[in-house]
């Protein structure tokens, strides 16, 4: 189940990307598992079509599904879903180390966040 907010902070491409990633990423959609049309998922949320192709357009390229042409778009294999979100979340955890290091972070205040973080995800609390 996707949750988007129209007047949140993250544009609403992000919120559609993030979430098929998480729904990919969890199992929620399986290898294969055809997305909803583009148009469909504009008309559910009551957005432009063009903001959910550039979504889609997102993923593919992160390796998370694969479109056919006049047929859809698909949920890539498992590995590959799963190689191509961690790949992802590498790529953006170096974009926000960038501009924390620009914004002055220190390393230690760095190095304590990601083990306050990492602690929780281990003692299985939500992250």
């Amino acid at each position: 189940m996707l949750n988007i907010r129209l007047e949140g902070k993250l544009p609403i491409y992000e919120q559609l990307f993030n979430g098929i990633s998480r729904l990919i990423s969890s199992g929620g959609m399986k290898p294969d598992e055809r997305l909803p049309a583009v148009r469909e998922v504009a008309k559910q949320f009551g957005i432009n079509p063009n903001t959910v192709q550039k979504a889609y357009a997102q993923l593919e390229q992160s390796g998370l599904i694969y479109s056919i042409p006049a047929k859809g778009s698909y949920v890539s294999g498992a590995e590959d879903a799963a190689r191509a979100v961690r790949d992802e979340a590498v790529r953006r955890a170096e974009r926000e180390l960038r501009s924390a290091f620009s914004a002055g972070v220190s390393l230690a205040e760095i190095n304590s966040l990601a083990e306050s973080i990492w602690s929780e995800g281990r003692n299985g609390d939500s992250i």
